[in-house]
């Protein structure tokens, strides 16, 4: 019955196999992720909500702010400084931040990363400039 289905159809076994593989490819077996993508993805997501935290408030008061180094730099030392509000829940926020930091580090170590081995400047301070946060330099 089945066949002669086919046939009415007009339809050949051969094109029939072949149309039954490509959908067997495309949909029929789930796709190999990189690895390294994964945890660039990964690395992407955690930053971003690291940024979500800090861009949640304004900066009007210098003194309701203050600065941490963030991430890893595959030969040591944090890719640089992050300004932030005092006025969020700043555990959470540092956990955040140390949990990106050894996520890094472990990409870099996974994947073999290079990266310069110079150390940014630590700031002195933060100021607010039209309600933004500018890390300070002497």
């Amino acid at each position: 019955m089945l066949l002669s289905g086919i046939k009415r159809l007009g339809l050949s076994y051969s094109g029939i196999f072949a149309s039954g593989l490509l959908l067997l490819t495309l949909y029929g077996c789930p796709q190999e992720r990189d690895p390294q993508d994964m945890a660039l993805a990964d690395l992407e997501y955690q930053w971003s909500q690291i940024l979500a935290l800090v861009q949640s408030a304004p900066c009007e008061d210098p003194a309701q702010w203050s600065y941490t180094p963030y991430g890893s730099k595959a030969c040591g030392g944090p890719q640089g400084y992050l300004a932030y509000p005092l006025t969020i829940d700043v555990d959470r926020f540092l956990n955040l931040v140390e949990q990106y930091r050894q996520a890094e580090n472990q990409y870099n170590i996974d994947f073999n990363i290079a990266s310069p081995c110079d150390a940014p400047l630590e700031p002195t301070g933060v100021d607010c400039v039209d309600q933004l946060p500018v890390l300070l330099y002497d």
